[in-house]
């Protein structure tokens, strides 16, 4: 279900964890999502505008550049 993709992916050294050995969900760091903003290069031809905007719609996403990462953006083999 597309509730269970991963929008971001953050990767740490080593997971968190309670005084009882369980993940420390509260302690997990926060997705950059500004990070994953920059350095955005708009698409240019008509064709790029197109498939831009089928991977916004097809991603749930704001806004898709030439240089973003379709599997980066949450996308995978079954969409």
């Amino acid at each position: 279900p597309d509730y269970m993709v991963p929008g971001y992916f953050v990767f740490i050294d080593s997971m968190p964890l309670t005084a009882n050995g369980k993940l420390d969900r509260r302690a997990l760091p926060k997705p950059d999502v500004a990070r994953s903003q920059q350095g955005y290069v708009a698409p240019r031809s008509a064709f790029e505008q197109r498939l831009a905007a089928l991977w916004e719609q097809v991603l749930h996403v704001e806004r898709v550049g030439l240089n973003d990462n379709f599997f980066a953006l949450g996308g995978h083999s079954l969409l």
